[in-house]
């Protein structure tokens, strides 16, 4: 009778509780408070001194068949389903004699000269006949690049064993072998082949696999050598040590007007309202909920705070579920003196549905403070909320040392992100368990499987996943990527919380944590939170100003993470914050080298610039940014071009891409801008738009650049521009680093590791004060699957002084073609005949540490490219080539050795070196009628000529080709010879686009004897020509060379002509200068007119002079 009873009062309970009606009593009277939770962690366990052996395990779900003879089949190798780790692998008919087991993710990081087994369970499926047998197998680890390759080439793995054993049972029979690596290995791909003593016969057969494992041995837990400072350059600042003070006699369940929920006199009717109920709090009133005040499993439905009222919760452990939540008035869980120690869950419940249900425009599933609301939610507060390794981590250890003092506790989930370079493909970030914890150093759980690598140029991130208050959306959210979120039109105090599953993918406005059209606020901010397994975005500031993002924590999210809107989102504060493994929408952006792609918004990317999802998008750099790191992404910082705001805002007067950067300052950014051939790690480009026929947003992913100015307002005028400013900046493992596309942008300070490049700069670029380092003690990085280059200097237009840069690590990569696809500190671009480099590039005070000779500059000889024919740059000390003195460097043609006493070639870089002396590089355009056309583009072999340099005693002959398309390049103040094939034009232009101050070029054209000249200049953009004049006839050559530029001289074999700008004074303003060096500017335009006749000669039907004979000038001239 008595189990009777206890059984109805169960099913009782269960009753009440179904219906909402709580099945304990809380008291009512006004002073019971429920006794507060504790600040007090969890015990820690002793660390361990040894740690234990550990098993990387391979079952069905991390392995794949491949074999010859098209019996490639993903069908063949498939899991059991009854035992984990048990697969079977069904072998065609007439296979062939082997075939690979290949892992799916990468191997486990393997230490030299360490013992490691590998072992697994084996059966046949039945027994074989026709005297087939498996004879033995081989375990291998590859370069995953490899992997592709190896049925139809041989590729060396990096190391390989084989083994024999009893493979002839149809019992289970285990083996196990012991092996070590003679090399450390990081990245790659354990592949097991399986060989027999000949190829199938006409039996289809069938094998099994169960308990296959790679053992890592026990070893003591010996401290480390650990690294004392994250970066060797750089500073990188850090949040403040201290944790934010208290006052626990303010906390809000203290105060002395409360009333409680759970006490019928608080509603009308005095009646506690039913979760099912649309639930309103009574005007004016203060009301205090307790975990004994609701149901723990029923759903609430709605519930509206009014804006004379507040909704105060006990610090106390609790559930709350619930739909929908509108605060006009306050929603208090903890204040910024009063953190709350308990566990409390808020989990939001809804399908997913476009219909408003928590108020107009505010969707549905989550909270929703109006304008003139507030909302204050702090959890207990762990910090730091993020650090790093102290030292590297292997694969099985189970210990790791951090670089901060941090309070976590027992039992909470870490993150370690990766130290691999393409993130999204090959993902290595690790959540563990923490098991011990003491000081900085922590134990975990389960052994890590991965490599991460703390050394002292860089080390992986380590972060806290883990909080007391959670806010998520329910078990049934991933379903649709439709969780729950929360949006602030007033103002809103965050700091403590986790928000999991939450965000509504492709539904805008609907993130995770957003301040929306909250405009300039006073007081808020969000601090210390976690996002994780995030549907749609981490952090949104969208029409809000002033707001400060700090110290916040966001792991595996879609969509951008840390989320500038519109556009007109300026002043606010990220800083401390870090963005981990962030996923595109849809496939990843791609497309062409600088064009990239375009995409258009629709239901399935209603924000097309998720194509290119990062970890902090920011469509107006006027904010300060400082002290972030991005691990992931497309890119980890995207600075879209917005020529006009978007969505809500669209309508605004404000260019967002002409603000420069407020502060931008010890960022860093990982493992990201591999997913394009031109992506990079901080990402200035693209352009995002409002298509005005459609209304939709369009995103262009490549090169669209922003001219930065005063007060954000564009203007051509130079005392206006503003140069974008990155500062302290580390980059590592990433394709391009940092990549500007823009009109003028400085970085001073970087550090960039085991990238392909630091950084692609466009427009007036300065690079200063940066360690450049190709490749560091990263196994994971040691690979030959990308080149890493010091610099690229650009083909034409772009002008880039790379100063006070040590370049270290260059070494050869035995597979390189090119040399400018090796290992090399500098590459020209050398691919066009169109686009080709004046007097654009610049290098000072450089450093070479652990470099060969060889590996200093890279220069591709393209025989029909100008971009080749005319790569050029100063080393203004000589640090870079060795000279210590100013050197000029020119391509590989004699064109560029204007004197055999101060010039040299360079066989190992093929190019020439050259004091620089009073010379400089500069460049002019010849326009012919007929011949070279202004703006025209041919193809690079349409070689119609040359010119060649005389005069400084020349006496053979040093030519560059001519093609074309206009523009030569070389060093001034010499002779130039133009010859053209076709004979010499009866009129040609020739501009003066890049002749520096006191600078000069001595041109000589051939013309048939008793030709005369009318030769005027022409300041093209100038009132009433300005500096233009009328050239007169001299003497001589001689005096023609030593005048001012308007004399000409003709001597019956050539012309002779001065080509000067009379414009330029030496100013500072006509060149780009930084740190010692300069870049004369071209000058648009200066442009000379040669009108040339003859009596005697007649020119052919397209207006040129022929039979005339190839001679220079005189040498002495």
């Amino acid at each position: 009778m008595k189990n009777i009873n206890n059984k109805f009062f169960k099913i009782f309970i269960l009753f009440l509780a179904i219906c909402g009606v709580k099945s304990d009593t809380c008291p009512t009277d006004s002073n019971w408070r429920p006794t507060p939770a504790s600040s007090s962690s969890p015990v820690s366990p002793p660390l361990p001194t040894t740690s234990l052996a550990s098993d990387i395990v391979y079952g069905g779900n991390d392995l794949y068949y491949m074999a010859y003879w098209s019996m490639t089949d993903p069908n063949n190798l498939q899991p059991v389903s009854d035992v984990e780790s048990e697969f079977s692998i069904a072998i065609p008919a007439w296979a062939p004699d082997y075939f690979l087991i290949v892992a799916k993710q990468s191997a486990p990081a393997l230490k030299a000269n360490t013992n490691y087994q590998f072992s697994f369970d084996f059966k046949l499926g039945q027994v074989l006949t026709q005297g087939i047998t498996y004879s033995n197998m081989t375990l291998s680890f590859y370069q995953p690049g490899d992997i592709g390759y190896l049925l139809w080439s041989y590729r060396a793995p990096m190391y390989a064993f084989t083994f024999t054993g009893d493979f002839s049972s149809t019992t289970y029979k285990s083996k196990t072998i012991n092996f070590s690596v003679p090399i450390d290995l990081g990245l790659s791909t354990l592949i097991l082949q399986v060989n027999r003593s000949s190829a199938m016969g006409y039996d289809d057969t069938t094998i099994f696999y169960k308990n296959m494992k790679i053992t890592v041995p026990s070893k003591p837990v010996v401290t480390p050598n650990l690294i004392t400072k994250d970066s060797e350059l750089i500073n990188i600042p850090k949040a403040s040590v201290s944790l934010d003070p208290q006052d626990l006699s303010t906390c809000p369940y203290l105060a002395s007007d409360l009333v409680h929920w759970h006490n019928p006199s608080t509603w009308p009717n005095n009646v506690v309202p039913q979760p099912n109920e649309n639930i309103t709090i009574p005007a004016g009133k203060r009301v205090l909920i307790s975990p004994c005040s609701i149901s723990q499993t029923s759903i609430y439905q709605r519930i509206v705070i009014p804006a004379t009222s507040e909704l105060i919760f006990a610090d106390s452990n609790f559930t709350m579920n619930i739909k929908d939540i509108l605060v006009q008035g306050k929603f208090i869980m903890g204040t910024t003196k009063c953190r709350y120690n308990a566990n409390i869950n808020i989990i939001f419940h809804g399908t997913k549905t476009k219909v408003d249900t928590i108020a107009p425009f505010y969707g549905s599933k989550g909270i929703a403070v109006s304008a003139g609301g507030f909302i204050s939610v702090h959890g207990k507060q762990y910090h730091n909320s993020w650090t790093k390794l102290a030292s590297t981590v292997w694969s099985g250890d189970r210990v790791i040392y951090v670089q901060d003092n941090i309070n976590w506790e027992v039992g909470q989930q870490v993150l370690i992100t990766t130290s691999q370079f393409k993130d999204e493909l090959d993902n290595q970030n690790e959540v563990l368990t923490i098991k011990s914890i003491s000081g900085k150093v922590i134990e975990f759980t389960n052994p890590i499987k991965f490599y991460h690598y703390g050394g002292k140029e860089y080390q992986a991130e380590v972060a806290l996943l883990s909080r007391r208050i959670i806010f998520q959306g329910n078990d049934e959210s991933d379903q649709d990527s439709f969780g729950g979120h929360i949006l602030v039109s007033g103002e809103g105090q965050f700091a403590g919380i986790q928000l999991k599953k939450m965000g509504q993918r492709n539904v805008k406005a609907r993130y995770p944590l957003h301040f929306h059209l909250a405009n300039v606020v006073q007081n808020s901010y969000i601090s210390d939170c976690v996002v994780t397994k995030s549907y749609y975005r981490c952090y949104t500031i969208h029409g809000t100003n002033n707001l400060t993002l700090t110290r916040n924590v966001a792991f595996d999210v879609n969509g951008h993470c840390y989320y500038l809107e519109d556009g007109v989102e300026m002043d606010n504060t990220l800083s401390y914050n870090l963005a981990a493994f962030v996923h595109t929408i849809g496939e990843p952006a791609a497309g062409g080298a600088q064009t990239g792609e375009v995409y258009i918004e629709n239901e399935n990317l209603t924000q097309p610039a998720d194509s290119a999802s990062g970890g902090f998008y920011i469509t107006n750099a006027y904010n300060t940014i400082i002290g972030n790191s991005a691990s992931g992404g497309w890119a980890g910082f995207s600075f879209p071009n917005l020529e006009k705001p978007i969505g809500n805002h669209k309508n605004v007067e404000m260019e967002p891409q002409a603000f420069t950067t407020k502060v931008f300052e010890g960022n860093t950014a990982h493992s990201s801008g591999y997913q394009w051939i031109s992506g990079s790690s901080i990402y200035v480009g693209g352009k995002l738009l409002t298509d005005e026929d459609s209304g939709l947003l369009v995103y262009y992913t490549g090169r669209h650049s922003r001219a930065t100015c005063k007060d954000g307002i564009f203007s051509y005028d130079p005392s206006t521009f503003l140069w974008m400013r990155f500062n302290n900046t580390k980059v590592y493992l990433s394709n391009f680093g940092i990549g500007h596309w823009g009109d003028r942008v400085e970085v001073v300070g970087l550090e960039a590791y085991d990238s392909m490049r630091p950084a692609s700069l466009f427009g007036a670029a300065w690079l200063s004060n940066a360690i450049v380092d190709g490749q560091t003690g990263n196994i994971l990085s040691k690979s030959q699957l990308y080149n890493r280059q010091g610099f690229q200097f650009y083909d034409t237009y772009v002008t880039t002084i790379l100063s006070h840069i040590t370049f270290r690590n260059f070494i050869q990569n035995p597979t390189s073609v090119y040399p400018d696809d090796d290992n090399v500190v500098i590459i020209a671009l050398t691919f066009s005949d169109l686009y080709k480099p004046q007097f654009i590039s610049s290098t000072i005070n450089i450093t070479l540490e652990n470099i060969l000779p060889a590996q200093i500059i890279g220069h591709k000889i393209v025989p029909d490219s100008g971009s080749s024919r005319f790569f050029n740059f100063i080393d203004w000390d000589g640090s870079l080539v060795g000279t210590h003195v100013p050197t000029i460097v020119g391509s590989h043609e004699k064109w560029w050795s204007y004197d055999d006493s101060k010039c040299s070639y360079n066989n190992d870089w093929t190019i020439w070196i050259c004091e620089k002396g009073s010379k400089s590089v500069g460049n002019i355009e010849f326009w012919v009628p007929n011949l070279i056309i202004r703006g025209e583009q041919n193809e690079g072999d349409t070689f119609v000529g040359s010119v060649s340099l005389f005069g400084n005693g020349i006496t053979d002959v040093r030519k560059t080709a001519i093609t074309r398309n206009a523009g030569i390049t070389g060093i001034t103040s010499t002779g130039w010879m133009l010859w053209l094939d076709g004979g010499s034009p009866t009129y040609l232009q020739v501009w003066a686009a890049q002749v520096a101050y006191q600078q000069y070029i001595f041109l000589a054209i051939p013309y048939p004897a008793g030709t005369t000249f009318t030769i005027s200049t022409e300041n093209k953009w100038a009132w009433q020509n300005a500096y233009g004049f009328n050239c007169t006839l001299a003497s001589s050559a001689a005096e023609v060379r030593s005048s001012n530029g308007t004399k000409y001289y003709f001597d019956q074999t050539h012309l002779f002509v001065k080509i000067v700008n009379p414009v330029l004074t030496g100013s500072p303003s006509e060149s780009f200068n930084r740190a010692g060096a300069k870049i004369d500017d071209v000058y648009w335009e200066y442009i000379y007119h040669i009108n040339a006749t003859n009596p005697n000669v007649s020119p052919n039907q397209d207006g040129f002079y022929t039979n005339l004979s190839y001679t220079l000038p005189s040498s002495t001239l």
